[in-house]
């Protein structure tokens, strides 16, 4: 029975879990807090505490682009320290800001709470993709951010139900009982880290990794370099060209996952005319789509190159902004299915950019250095998430379907730089099995014997 389950396991794209139980429960529990409050989190201040909405949003806005560097530093850190520890601190800068915000009665203490809360924030993604690669073998890395970006789903879906209840039947308490539960989420998840710490790979295995990393860097005087110094810096990073323009992708599949959350409520409901419940039912969709599909879908692409699958995600995005664009035009009659039909396109390319994307970065990264290059591209965000909200409003204002249309002009530009990619990176970063990656090095070599000297 057990060897059944095993395989079924397996074929349905979950990762081996064994021994990092934790580990699950902690990403599971700290979604659950962020779904408890999310939804709710401007109302609070602005119907609850009573600050005027353009103030919060600036007060949010600058603490947003002032915490933007805090990503390298942890970069930097996490290399010395590991990755544990600073998922653990990030945890507890959130659980102090959020209780903070019950005691806001001003923009400047908002602003301090939620420079608190965003710095934290920010230490956490930096923190938590470096531990996620550290935990996942080579093999199973896309497995284990597919298998993460589907449990924290769950626990956003349950705590978005769990949130309107608690409003609507507790009023402003209601609002307080959301930050204290959102609160408890991260000293939940930080005592679930410190608690029994997951199996990590064997001294062999890291050896074998950090190999194949160095392979991967631009030049053989930086191979040399890192090999003979662990204690390489920025400077390495930032001459990792191949490395540099991956970043630059991922601040556009950034760009694109974000504005479906920023800009389609006021699509749907402006443009389109629709209700608020259909904007509700389109994004659980969204979210039961990444729950359902996230594993499996990562497991058809592991015979692919993982460039070519992100070839894939642009195309998928390319497709799902012209629906987008061409919502108007639809009948009333066929426009919800079709809008169902386009939020799932657009789904498929966020689930295979967001896991394929993360698992190329560490593959691609050197073993003493991975904190920092996962710091780096985890950068990459915040600089989507600084530029999509003044990016959406200045489009929306110029025609709504323009902000559809925007996004297809840096897409089609990263189509032929992944391409560009697959002869700058080593093989063991763009196959994902062992086996895949052993045929590729025999068909090259079948391909050089073959060929005339």
């Amino acid at each position: 029975m057990l060897p059944r389950l095993s395989r079924l396991l397996q074929l349905s794209g979950i990762p081996r879990i064994q021994g990092r139980e934790a580990l699950v429960l902690a990403f599971l529990i700290d979604a659950l807090g962020t779904g408890l409050y999310q939804p709710f989190s401007l109302l609070y201040f602005q119907k609850i505490v009573q600050l005027d909405l353009p103030a919060i949003g600036v007060a949010l806005t600058v603490a947003t682009i002032l915490t933007l560097p805090i990503n390298p530093i942890t970069g930097s850190l996490v290399d010395r320290f590991g990755a544990r520890q600073f998922v653990v601190i990030s945890q507890l800068l959130q659980a102090i800001g959020f209780l903070g915000y019950l005691f806001v009665r001003t923009i400047p203490l908002l602003f301090a709470m939620a420079f608190l809360v965003t710095a934290g924030n920010r230490i956490f993604y930096a923190a938590a993709t470096t531990l996620i690669a550290e935990v996942a073998g080579h093999d199973e890395r896309d497995r284990w951010f597919g298998f993460v970006g589907a449990t924290q789903n769950i626990g956003l879906i349950v705590g978005g139900l769990l949130a309107g209840l608690i409003v609507t039947f507790g009023g402003s308490n209601g609002y307080r009982a959301l930050i204290l539960a959102n609160v408890c989420s991260f000293l939940l998840m930080a005592l679930a880290l410190c608690w029994r710490r997951d199996a990590h790979q064997s001294n062999n295995q890291v050896e074998d990794l950090s190999r194949d990393r160095v392979e991967g860097l631009p030049d053989d005087s930086l191979r040399g370099s890192a090999l003979a110094d662990e204690r390489i810096g920025y400077r390495a990073v930032l001459a990792d060209r191949p490395f540099l323009v991956l970043v630059a992708c991922n601040v556009v599949f950034a760009l694109c996952s974000l504005m479906m959350s920023l800009g389609l409520p006021i699509y749907a409901t402006e443009t389109l005319k629709l209700s608020t419940a259909t904007v509700g039912a389109l994004f659980a969709f969204n979210s039961l789509l990444v729950i359902c599909t996230q594993t499996v879908t990562v497991r058809f692409l592991e015979s692919f190159r993982r460039t070519r699958s992100l070839l894939v995600a642009c195309l998928l995005w390319v497709a799902g902004c012209m629906l987008f664009a061409l919502a108007p035009l639809i009948p009333s009659i066929l426009l919800i299915p079709y809008l169902f039909g386009t939020v799932a396109i657009y789904t498929f390319a966020g689930m295979i950019a967001g896991t394929i994307s993360a698992a190329l970065a560490a593959a691609s990264s050197p073993a003493h250095t991975l904190g920092r290059y996962m710091a780096l591209f985890e950068l990459a965000w915040g600089i989507a998430g600084a530029i999509a909200p003044a990016m959406f409003a200045w489009l929306n204002v110029a025609g709504p379907s323009r902000t559809w249309i925007a996004l297809i002009g840096p897409m089609l530009i990263v189509g032929p730089l992944l391409l560009w990619l697959e002869a700058h990176l080593s093989v063991r970063a763009l196959y994902v099995r062992r086996s895949v990656e052993m045929r590729s090095d025999k068909q090259v070599a079948r391909r050089s014997e073959r060929a005339p000297r």
